[in-house]
């Protein structure tokens, strides 16, 4: 027992559910009563918990320790804002360490610092369907080989398979080029970079993933909620009889479908006939941030997280969830030793058991691979060839699918029946040199970016880290914002009070004051700050002291890269389709609820309901009408009428991603539109319709000479806050490219919806490049600045002409 009792500390953890929640308060408790300790427990969602350690960690409030995801350690610790353990705690480290699988500690280590150790893995797990596949006459496959023909023979019956976890992941690469020792990115022991992306069996591994994820016509990941439904049902049309996923679906197999008990197993994912055994490995890892007061009593808390009293209980905890329960993947050795068996067969995990046993084949496989600074940028380089090759691989297969009159689905049952087989391989052989041909543009680059982020790195932190200590008693510009700030408003208040001529308005100034002090505090100190960030080059994390002063460098380098451009081009896409077709909706809407209606609050109250309701949940309702397969509500619909013969990808093809976005907001802002036109149209005066009508003139000609130029006003006011909103877009783009994930937010495939917004939130919160993401800030300002004026000027000019 540590001798400094009644001690506490912050832990922040990622979770899935407040069941983790509960969980680590009653690990906790036990924690308290050896130690004394009290922890402190802070959830945080997966897709905003990188934000919330970055913002803390600026402020110099981060929590004592956290659980994180596995690029974590790298993202915080090399910018100095973790605990390098091996220094802090040499000999209880080791001792720890030699009780973890040792192949789980590469990503968590830079340059022999160790940020982190692992938490909670997850891996790729194959469920399938004992009485289908026996009926089939298919083996439950354990290479490569055997997955391939197991799918093959699937499709030959009609029946389909779910791939889901690590599907269209490029961080996730690894599980099909590792088994040949190739990285993808890495630097060799002599800093040199090696790319592997131009070897030619790289490549044949990235196109076998390809074909697992896009042409078997498998219902995509956004299916996940419907996986249970599939996986028990038996019609073809919509039955999956092999799941691909992470273990965790385990018990909700088993709870969720009882009736197909004894119907179906668990394997460990497949392994290369002609490499290594390899599994990939995505998860949560342990940090201790250098903030910490109480450093000590953290690692006192992360010790015994991976006591087998700890781990256990977790363990139990996660399999009796009910609906909900799941199974923990211990980094701990001993939960998979002999000498745990006794655990094992324990009746609160027997429902476990079975996955247990598939998983402890592939638990001496699972790896994570060191980090490489720059690689997070360079792989966004593949991430955009995989979007790409999905949607070349969609449109190659459904043409030749169109050559026959027939969909792609019965296309591909055809293949695999062994029918149309040149032209399949022809298919195979111009999509391999597609693929060869965009690898062959990006290699150059993305090896030139690691390169650069290598040589940049050491220049600009190695400095500030070795010397962190007195950055941060330096004085930054925010003191200096603050008191010129203060020092403004106190001649400010001494004017008030020395001249007489103020003094004797003093009660309509104490009224102003509270707006006044609001509006210098929370918008000029902020903005006059990002102006100077802008200016520099800067990390979130360490000191403000630390920002490198660069002048005009990121304004030049923002407006000489392609990236701005490219953002620039979506969003005046985005507002040239978005904003004519919401007031050309929105405004005979709002003519009709001013017109005499029978139940007009009915109506009104019909149309404007989506200006109460929350972006978020409309995205998340249109993200259900998107979705890729039959299920999804438009889909279906279109393939009901026979409209297409496909489903449509109108979440994952670049093609169609940004105008799905533009249906949510056009649906979305088109209450706060007819809300102001119908203000506008009910201040005209009843007479002069009533003369207008006198005089013969028709519905039309009254709704042209009468209600469009008296409206002007209101015409002016959408037109220049649709311009502001259309450049300002964020959340359904966010929602709908699926939020933040463990390897980063996703805007759509190949990048399609990164708008400006979006490019400023990537570049500053993702890639961490704080001078840049301002700079582009501030662009956007001054785009915004310069639209909003002319509007003004052309609005006024007809109101005075």
């Amino acid at each position: 027992m540590l001798a400094q009792a009644q001690k506490s500390i912050d832990f922040w953890a990622v979770t899935g559910s407040d069941d983790d929640v509960a969980m680590f308060k009653r690990v906790a408790e036990g924690f308290r009563k050896k130690t004394g300790i009290e922890v402190h427990i802070t959830p945080l969602s997966w897709g905003n918990f990188a934000t919330k350690y970055f913002t803390s960690m600026a402020a110099g409030m981060p929590p004592d320790i956290g659980a994180t995801n596995l690029g974590g350690p790298m993202d915080y610790g090399s910018v100095g804002g973790l605990v390098d353990l091996n220094k802090e705690f040499p000999g209880e480290i080791e001792q720890l360490k030699a009780h973890i699988f040792p192949n789980l500690l590469p990503i968590c280590t830079w340059r022999g610092q160790l940020f982190g150790v692992p938490a909670e893995m997850s891996t790729l797990a194959v469920f399938y369907r004992t009485d289908i596949f026996g009926r089939l006459g298919i083996e439950p496959p354990k290479t490569w080989a055997e997955l391939e023909m197991a799918i093959k023979r699937l499709d030959a019956a009609g029946f389909h398979y779910y791939f889901g976890f690590t599907s269209r992941a490029q961080w996730a690469m690894g599980i099909y080029s590792m088994p040949y020792d190739l990285y993808g990115l890495s630097v060799r022991p002599d800093d040199t970079v090696q790319v592997d992306w131009m070897n030619p069996k790289y490549q044949r591994a990235v196109m076998r993933a390809l074909d697992l994820w896009n042409i078997h016509d498998s219902p995509g990941s956004d299916q996940g909620d419907r996986v249970a439904g599939m996986f028990k049902a038996d019609d073809p049309k919509i039955a999956c009889p092999m799941v691909i996923e992470q273990p965790n679906i385990y018990l909700q197999f088993k709870v969720a479908d009882p009736e197909i008990d004894g119907k179906w197993k668990v394997i460990p994912w497949p392994k290369a006939e002609d490499g290594k055994a390899f599994n990939i490995v995505g998860g949560t890892t342990y940090v201790i941030f250098r903030k910490s007061k109480h450093k000590r009593e953290a690692f006192e808390w992360l010790k015994y997280l991976y006591s087998v009293e700890a781990q256990e209980a977790m363990i139990v905890d996660h399999a009796n969830r009910k609906i909900d329960s799941s199974f923990q993947v211990s980094p701990l050795t001993d939960m998979w030793q002999p000498q745990a068996d006794a655990f094992w067969a324990r009746p609160e995990v027997a429902s476990v058991l079975p996955l247990k046993q598939a998983l402890a084949q592939s638990m001496p496989s699972l790896t994570t691979l060191p980090p490489v600074h720059g690689a997070s940028d360079a792989a966004l380089l593949e991430s955009d060839i995989i979007d790409r090759m999905g949607t070349f691989l969609l449109d190659e297969y459904s043409s030749a699918a169109g050559a026959h009159g027939i969909t792609r689905w019965e296309l591909m049952q055809r293949f695999a029946k062994g029918q149309y087989a040149d032209e399949q391989a022809s298919l195979q052989e111009r999509a391999a040199q597609h693929l060869h041909d965009e690898y062959a543009v990006a290699a150059p680059k993305a090896k030139a970016i690691i390169e650069d982020a290598m040589r940049s790195w050491d220049k600009r932190f190695g400095k500030v880290i070795g010397n962190m200590t007195s950055f941060e008693q330096k004085s930054n510009v925010l003191t200096v914002i603050k008191w010129v700030a203060a020092l403004f408003l106190g001649v400010l208040a001494a004017m008030v009070v020395a001249l007489p001529r103020y003094r004797k308005h003093w009660a309509s100034y104490a009224f102003i004051a509270a707006p006044v002090i609001a509006a210098i505090v929370f918008i000029f100190v902020p903005a006059a700050t990002a102006l100077y960030l802008s200016m520099t080059q800067y990390h979130p994390v360490l000191p403000l002291s630390s920002a490198i002063w660069t002048g005009l460098s990121n304004y030049a380098e923002v407006i000489s890269s392609g990236d701005l451009y490219k953002s620039i081009a979506r969003t005046a896409l985005f507002l040239v389709i978005s904003l004519p077709i919401s007031i050309g909706i929105s405004l005979p809407l709002a003519w009709f609820l001013n017109q005499p209606l029978i139940a007009q609050r009915y109506w009104r109250f019909l149309y404007f309901s989506p200006m109460v309701t929350s972006i978020v949940s409309i995205a998340l309702i249109f993200t259900q009408l998107f979705l890729s397969s039959i299920q999804g509500w438009l889909n279906s619909a279109l393939l009901a009428l026979h409209l297409v013969r496909d489903p449509i990808q109108f979440l994952h093809s670049e093609r169609s991603f940004l105008y799905s976005v533009i249906t949510v907001a056009i649906w979305q802002g088109l209450a706060f539109n007819i809300l102001i036109f119908l203000a506008g149209l009910q201040q005209i005066p009843q007479q002069l319709y009533e003369a207008a009508a006198v005089d013969g003139a028709s519905v039309l000609r009254r709704f042209w000479a009468i209600s469009l130029p008296g409206i002007r006003p209101q015409m002016a006011f959408i037109c220049i806050l649709g311009v502001i909103g259309g450049f300002q877009v964020f959340e359904p783009i966010y929602v709908l490219g699926g939020g933040a994930g463990e390897a980063g937010t996703k805007f759509g495939p190949n990048g399609s919806g990164m708008t400006m917004v979006p490019l400023v939130y990537h570049t500053g919160f993702e890639t961490f490049e704080m001078g840049k993401s301002t700079a582009i800030a501030y662009i956007l300002f001054a785009i915004i600045l310069v639209f909003s004026l002319v509007q003004l000027r052309l609005f006024r000019g007809k109101d005075s002409a």
